[in-house]
């Protein structure tokens, strides 16, 4: 099979959920559901679903499992000023106001 015809190939839910998931019980049910939403990809012929290999690609895509990216905590530029209502120390660190007006003004 060359790869013109590969990508013709089409594929019953049956046979997606045979590849896809092989381990789930309903697993034609479920992508049924998933297609009837829009939530994948695929085509009705009459009463019967089909996808193609692009389809299921992207049916393994969508449900891939990613590694959260590392969060990182922005550091605050801005000197602890203890004195400051919650209010005053937020307008601060969001550079709303400077610095060095509200020091001269707590001596």
């Amino acid at each position: 099979m060359d790869e013109a015809e590969s990508d013709l190939t089409t594929y019953s839910l049956a046979e997606v959920a045979a590849m896809v998931m092989p381990d789930m019980v309903q697993g034609e049910r479920w992508l049924a559901q998933r297609l009837i939403r829009g939530e994948i990809s695929g085509y009705r012929i009459g009463r019967h679903w089909r996808m193609t290999r692009a389809d299921v690609v992207d049916l393994i895509e969508r449900h891939r499992n990613r590694p959260a990216p590392p969060s990182h905590q922005p550091v605050s530029k801005a000197p602890i000023l203890t004195s400051l209502t919650p209010t005053s120390r937020r307008r601060l660190e969001r550079g709303e106001l400077g610095t060095q007006s509200y020091i001269r003004r707590s001596r």
